[in-house]
């Protein structure tokens, strides 16, 4: 069990985690309703593991970070992306709970 948590890249950095959570509030915040959260899960998943290998990378040499952003696994990957998917969800059905509720209701003037 505890090998599939480290495949998924789980747990991760403290500076990881904070800025995997920043960032999928601030997109399912700001979304409209018609953008898929799958869509903007991919953006926040993708920027993270961008992000955590610049903070891997022993040097600043475009050699290395190039190296260290090829280990990345896809399980990290993966894991990122299904943890701010979540989050994303989440933000949605809190922000849109009420927007389809006069679906079936007229505006009839009296």
């Amino acid at each position: 069990m505890f090998d599939l948590l480290q495949l998924l890249g789980w747990p991760p950095s403290l500076l990881t985690g904070g800025l995997l959570i920043l960032l999928s509030l601030v997109y399912g915040i700001q979304a409209r309703i018609k953008l898929r959260p799958i869509l903007l899960a991919v953006q926040v998943a993708l920027i993270i593991i961008i992000f955590d290998a610049f903070m891997n990378a022993t040097d600043i040499w475009p050699a290395d970070l190039a190296d260290a952003l090829l280990t990345q696994t896809v399980g990290k990957l993966l894991g990122y992306f299904i943890i701010s998917w979540l989050i994303i969800r989440v933000c949605f059905i809190l922000r849109f709970r009420n927007s389809q509720s006069n679906i079936f209701t007229r505006n009839r003037r009296p």
